[in-house]
């Protein structure tokens, strides 16, 4: 029995699931930044071959019936100046019938960093309820199993309109197509990749595999990456002696936070920095109630040595 089941799920692995009902928005920023988010009703779409992106070159949605070498090779032929409607005739002619699907199951967008966009939706993904895609200067929105095109046009214009960087962007639009009703049938798993000029920890890859709101999910994960850029903000503005935006800066992480227990015990650190001992026991409270362990483990060294004594603390350790 038990081989029966790691066969199954060796055999799993091998296939992306499909990415049905599904919608998407491609897009490449002024900067060089190139990205996707997408959501679907379907498994783990952050792993399931439908976003790509490269910084300076490009990005592709490739979805319905998902064919994952759409990605890697839409990306090499756009890093090659080919435009995204001379690769997207390219990867349709070279299909290859992928999963014993045929490019009438697919549905694809790309975009590259010079603002050209092209889409295809097959004729099978086409006739699924709703349907259709569309692109302007720098962005590609597209979409299956739709509850109708007030989703794209929600999704185009919130992206139009959004400022920022581009991961946060990219989410707004996403967050407008869902409020247009985005799926028929329902969400299930979303992601939203972003590369960058800079690359490393600049990049964005964020996902949710598996919730009732997936979007929603995607937002408080971007919130909590940012306030730990901020908090980072925050920790060199002390060191230069700007102590008023440094509590700027700390309200806002703490704000953006969503309970992430490291902002609250990085905060408690910085008024310890600051020889706020006040506010620095405040700080671990809310910890304490976030993550009672990590008080103890961050009470174990002199760092909180202002705070011997204190009862409140006292019962913490």
């Amino acid at each position: 029995m038990k081989s029966l089941f790691v066969g199954a799920a060796l055999l799993l692995s091998m296939h992306a699931l499909p990415a049905h009902a599904t919608f998407s928005i491609a897009a490449c920023d002024d900067d060089g930044s190139c990205g996707v988010a997408v959501a679907t009703h379907n498994l783990a779409v952050g792993g399931s071959g439908v976003a790509w992106a490269q910084a300076d070159v490009g990005a592709v949605a490739s979805q319905f019936e998902t064919n994952p070498h759409y990605g890697p090779e839409g990306l090499r032929l756009l890093a090659a100046g080919t435009s995204p409607e001379q690769a997207l005739k390219q990867l349709l002619a070279g299909d290859g019938g992928y999963d014993d699907t045929t490019v009438a199951e697919r549905q694809v967008g790309l975009v590259d960093a010079r603002g050209r966009q092209a889409q295809y939706t097959g004729a099978t993904a086409l006739a699924s309820t709703w349907a259709g895609a569309m692109g302007g200067r720098g962005f590609s929105v597209q979409g299956n199993g739709l509850a109708g095109a007030a989703v794209l046009d929600a999704m185009r214009d919130a992206y139009l309109a959004a400022k920022g960087p581009l991961a946060e962007r990219l989410l707004l639009a996403l967050e407008a197509g869902d409020a247009a009703g985005g799926q028929r049938s329902g969400r299930m798993s979303a992601a939203l990749l972003v590369r960058t000029p800079e690359g490393d920890w600049r990049d964005t890859d964020l996902r949710v595999d598996s919730a009732a709101q997936p979007i929603a999910g995607l937002r408080v994960m971007l919130e909590q990456r940012q306030a730990h850029a901020v908090m980072i903000r925050a920790e060199q503005l002390l060191r230069q002696g700007r102590e008023v935006d440094a509590d700027a800066a700390l309200a806002q992480a703490l704000s953006l936070a969503h309970g992430w227990d490291r902002i609250w015990a990085r905060a408690a650190r910085l008024a310890m920095a600051r020889g706020d001992a006040t506010r620095a026991r405040e700080y671990l409270g809310v910890l304490w109630s976030i993550n009672p362990v990590m008080v103890r483990m961050e009470l174990e060294g002199d760092r909180y040595a202002g705070l011997k004594g204190d009862p409140i603390v006292e019962r913490w350790r």
